[in-house]
This record gives structure tokens, C-alpha cells and sequence, in this order.
């Protein structure tokens, strides 16, 4: 694997920002509202991300598997996702929610998918949840597909199916479903955070990632024209209920470009130290927005005003968080 791609990083930074103005934020504009209101599917590209980076860190290491190499891509799955996580399991169970000893250890153990979503301290933990489930099947879905070759189009065109028919399946399928939820089931397409459902929607992600990474390299001509078509395709697909079907497909190729490709105004952008640096707290950043959202903050009487200090000041936790947690904190040495 190449040394770290800055222009993913920054990507992972704009994706976190677009999920945070998501759930702040509602626009009485159509058009900004289409954009922002889609939010929800910025997490299907970071387990997109996700899946891609560790095939192309991992595709060497996991020929075979063996117990150290499971041993240490567990351990440093655990030192990137649980310091900062736990941290705030803890903050929110002592002093913004009330909840039981059965709520604490299964937000801990980071298992809400399996449960019924009332159990959920955090809105956002429910995609936390279902990636460490795909953190411990990586190993071996990745072993599998090397090991049998495989195809990517065979991963993508699975991963397609799967997302097409994930909105008609039963929306119940976790433990405590015999009880209501007291939050309800979203009429957005494809915005799908509760049960076995949500788990086959970060399944189905992965597939994309590894497909998209296992896909020989793009070699053309007009490479960067063909990047910028993919991100003018992205964004039409905002606009198109049923397009967003295929964001999750157009962020792989965008990722494999930016990965792979030469220089561009998309990848420059991307690089910025800002936008960099975005990225770098973006974990921090997913984690703490709806921590601040739900303290219903008013700074100022002006909504839009009000929700921007608000992610600001998330951005600033974030950046302590950064500091002082994920750069820091590690449980174990690898």
C-alpha cells in the first residue's frame, strides 16, 4: 500500500462534515435540501472507504491467514475504533442519558445492531456498530475472495443487488422486536440504521470496497475527464430518489481515482490542509456532532446561524478529541 493518500483522508473529512449538516440542519431551499438532506448516505461511503483501504493495506497479509496476522489487525481495529468511542459511551451514560446495565454493555461491546435501537446512546453508533461486525468478518471475507479469485464485477454486482433489495426486507430483525421502538423507522430511501438490515447495508458496502479495490488499475487517457463525469454523475444521483442506489458504487470509483490517479482540481481540493485536517478528526467529528446536537444548544435565535456555531463548536471537541484521545490513546502496542 502506498503511504497515506491525503485526498482520502480529506474525503473522509468532507463525508463527516455532510452527515453533521445532515442532522443539524433542514433547508426550506429545495436544492440545498436535496444535498443536505441525503447526508445519510455519506455513511455508506465511509464504509466504502473503509473496506477499500483495508483490502489494499491488507490484500498482501491475508493470503493466508494465520493467528498473528489476525491478532494484530484485531488489535489495531480496537486502538483506531474504541478510545475515543468508549470515551464517550462513558460521558453520555453518566451524565446525558439514562440508561441500564444492559444498555451500558451492549453500547460498549458495541452490539446495538443486534438490538432492539432504543438501546442505541448515540444515534450514530448504529454504523459503528455494524462496521466493528465487518472489522471481524474482514479477514475472512477478504481471505475468501483471494483465495477462490473472486471477481470484482461479481462483488459490485453483489453488493447491488443486495442494496436494491434491502428496503423491501422486514425492518424488525433484532433482538427485542416484540417491543415498539420509541423512535421511528425513516421514510428515506435506503436509510436503513436498525437490525440485521443495517448490517447487510454495511455488508453490502464492503463488497463495493473490495471490489473497487481488487479492480485492476484505470489506465486511460483522459482519466481526470473521467473523474470529474463520476463526480457530476454523484452529485445528479442527490437529486433522483432511486439514484441513491448508486452513490455508494460512484464513491468507489471515485475513491479508486483518487487513489490511483493523477493529479486533479477534485484531489488538490482534498489535499488542502483544511480539508486535511478535516479529515483527521473526522472519526472524532461523527461521534460528537449528535452528542452536541441533542443538547438542543440556542446560542442565537437564528437557526441556520445557530446550527453553524453549533458544528463549529463540535469541530473544536473534535479537534481536542483528535489531540488528546485518537493521537494518544492506544490499548494495545502493535
Amino acid at each position: 500500500m502506498k503511504n497515506e493518500v491525503k485526498s482520502l483522508t480529506g474525503l473522509r473529512g468532507v463525508v463527516a462534515l455532510w452527515v453533521a449538516f445532515f442532522h443539524f440542519s433542514f433547508f426550506r431551499n429545495e436544492f440545498i435540501q436535496d444535498i443536505v438532506g441525503k447526508g445519510y448516505v455519506a455513511v455508506d461511503i465511509f464504509f466504502v472507504l473503509s473496506a477499500f483501504l483495508l483490502t489494499v493495506s491488507y490484500s498482501g497479509k491475508l493470503k493466508d491467514l494465520n493467528y498473528k496476522g489476525l491478532e494484530v489487525f484485531y488489535k489495531k481495529r480496537i486502538n483506531r475504533i474504541y478510545p475515543v468511542y468508549i470515551v464517550s459511551v462513558i460521558f453520555i451514560a453518566l451524565f446525558l442519558v439514562k440508561t441500564s446495565v444492559a444498555g451500558f454493555l451492549i453500547n460498549a461491546a458495541l452490539l446495538q445492531c443486534f438490538f432492539n435501537p432504543d438501546y442505541l446512546l448515540n444515534v450514530v453508533y448504529w454504523s459503528l456498530s455494524t462496521e466493528w461486525i465487518c472489522y471481524l468478518i474482514f479477514p475472512f471475507m477478504l481471505w475468501f475472495v483471494l483465495q477462490y479469485k473472486i471477481r470484482s464485477e461479481i462483488l459490485i454486482i453483489t453488493s447491488l443487488v443486495l442494496r436494491f433489495v434491502l428496503p423491501y426486507l422486514p425492518g424488525h430483525l433484532y433482538i427485542g422486536s416484540e417491543h415498539p421502538m420509541e423512535v421511528g423507522e425513516s421514510p428515506r430511501y435506503l436509510d436503513l440504521p436498525y437490525g440485521l438490515v443495517s448490517l447487510l447495508r454495511t455488508i453490502s458496502s464492503y463488497f463495493l470496497g473490495i471490489g473497487a479495490a481488487l479492480l485492476p488499475q484505470f489506465k486511460m487517457k483522459r482519466e481526470n475527464l473521467i473523474m470529474y463525469i463520476i463526480l457530476i454523475l454523484f452529485a445528479s444521483m442527490l437529486f433522483v430518489e432511486k439514484g441513491l442506489l448508486f452513490i455508494p458504487l460512484l464513491s468507489a470509483l471515485m475513491i479508486k481515482y483518487l487513489y490511483e490517479g493523477k493529479s486533479n482540481h477534485l484531489k488538490a481540493f482534498l489535499e488542502t490542509k483544511v480539508i486535511y485536517l478535516l479529515g483527521n478528526i473526522s472519526y472524532s467529528l461523527y461521534i460528537i456532532h449528535y452528542m452536541v446536537k441533542k443538547q438542543d444548544f440556542v446560542i442565537v435565535n437564528n437557526y441556520h446561524l445557530n446550527n453553524l456555531l453549533l458544528i463549529s463548536f463540535s469541530l473544536l471537541l473534535s479537534y481536542f478529541s483528535y489531540m488528546l484521545i485518537e493521537r494518544k490513546v492506544k490499548i494495545f502496542k502493535v
